[in-house]
């Protein structure tokens, strides 16, 4: 065991139990981990990559300088003591100004690991604003002014006899001045968004929830791909919400799967449509669901982190109520086949997006985007308040069949803002997944 991951096991069993302060569904370790990391990322020594992870062990957990010194020698212990506050009896302004005075006289590789311990505070923060869409200091012993002079002072403390233009100090200058001087994309605010600053705002927010999953990918892997399933009638959104999520999570560097409808796809009008075409209407409707099934398995052994798929396993459930209760089904039959795709979609998918629209509404909004006046075929208001009364019947099965699932009635929505509605629900599922891994992971309690 090198020197490295014996310090972060150290660190996880000293921070067990214990949660991130701004963020209680967080486990604490979370932070020295992430301080570790970045260390690392810079290219800095084992010593000083062990310090960032046990940084806070002194601070707040039972364990004494002289344990430290004792497990990892005088060099780890002095890089961790760098980063100890004084005795925690004396005021806020007092340990701060103590600190900011005693970071002056340290080395470089201490200034290292207090210099990557506040990037990520800072940007956690961040994040954490940028969520919200509020600045709220609220969980801090001091106000936003206060916050303000001791980060800005530590960080000239740090820089004090260094040279500034180190990455790392660097990358603290710049969450310094997005966190307390506002700094942000003037191009995008006044330029692209300069109409549209609401717009702005709501993208700004799921932009930070997708850095923030990066972060959390960094730290752990999801045991599977995450799953998304969609479904819903014509013109209400589905289609452009899948390419808008494709591409907002490949530009996140996310690996990314997108599986087309199977029934529309090439390979089922090639080589299966004539065959299940000539089937009974209940037996040819299983065998496609057998085959979304296929379809889904073989994505699932892929090395993506996310698929997005085009009408799957429940979408094909709607389908086989609908025969249902038009009587083209038995009640045993019906059943059987519920149940069993119930299970699968249970344990395969994690997220299903469903949505619908008046049927006058979907209607009208074919017949605007289009130049034909032709009558539709399918496309009817009979079948869309057909399949609209399904969704409302099968809610239950919904419920049994996904961990999370989203109904997103689209009447009196901008389908631009589809997207939008559903990208700001599918993020937080993301990330509760990734901090069940990261728990999973290292045995949290």
């Amino acid at each position: 065991m090198d020197i490295k991951e014996k310090a972060l096991i150290f660190a996880i069993q000293a921070h067990m139990g214990q949660i991130r302060k701004n963020e209680p569904d967080k486990p604490m370790i979370i932070h020295p981990i992430s301080v570790g990391q970045l260390l690392e990322s810079f290219g800095y020594d084992d010593n000083v990559i062990a310090a960032g992870y046990l940084h806070d062990v002194i601070e707040d957990t039972k364990y004494t300088i002289e344990d430290i010194e004792k497990e990892f020698g005088k060099d780890i212990a002095n890089l961790v003591m760098g980063a100890s506050e004084p005795d925690k009896s004396l005021s806020w302004e007092d340990r701060k100004k103590h600190t900011i005075e005693e970071t002056k006289k340290l080395s470089l590789r201490n200034k290292l690991v207090i210099c990557a311990d506040k990037i990520n505070n800072l940007e956690d923060l961040f994040l954490k604003f940028e969520k919200s869409g509020s600045r709220d200091f609220s969980a801090f012993k001091r106000g936003e002014e206060s916050q303000k002079w001791y980060y800005t002072s530590i960080y000239e403390s740090l820089v004090l006899g260094e040279n500034k233009d180190l990455p790392i100090f660097k990358r603290l200058k710049d969450i310094l001045d997005k966190v307390f001087a506002n700094k942000e994309d003037l191009f995008l605010r006044d330029t692209i968004f300069v109409d549209n600053q609401d717009y702005y705002a709501r993208l700004k927010k799921l932009h930070a929830g997708k850095i923030e999953l990066q972060r959390l990918k960094s730290l752990v892997t999801l045991p599977k791909p995450f799953v998304i399933e969609f479904s819903g009638t014509p013109r209400t959104g589905k289609t452009t919400t899948i390419n808008n999520l494709y591409d907002f999570f490949k530009k996140g560097g996310f690996s990314v799967s997108l599986i087309e409808e199977f029934t529309t796809s090439k390979y089922y009008k090639e080589n299966l449509k004539n065959k299940f075409n000539n089937m009974e209407l209940v037996d040819g409707n299983i065998a496609i669901l057998d085959e979304v099934y296929k379809q889904l398995q073989s994505a699932l052994v892929s090395e993506k982190e996310i698929i997005l798929i085009d009408r799957s396993i429940n979408d094909r459930q709607i389908w086989n109520y609908r025969i249902f209760a038009r009587g083209d089904m038995k009640e045993e039959q019906y059943l059987k086949v519920r149940d069993k795709y119930s299970q699968i979609s249970k344990e395969l998918i994690d997220f299903l997006v469903i949505t619908y629209a008046d049927s006058l509404i979907s209607l009208r909004r074919d017949y605007t985007s289009s130049l034909a006046l032709e009558k539709r075929s399918f496309l009817n208001q009979e079948n869309i308040d057909e399949y609209n009364n399904c969704l409302n019947s099968l809610q239950g099965l919904f419920a049994d069949s996904v961990d999370s699932y989203m109904l997103l009635d689209t009447s009196n929505i901008d389908l631009n803002d589809v997207s939008i509605e559903v990208a700001s629900q599918i993020i937080p599922t993301i990330r509760k997944k990734y901090i069940k891994a990261f728990q999973q992971k290292y045995n949290l309690k």
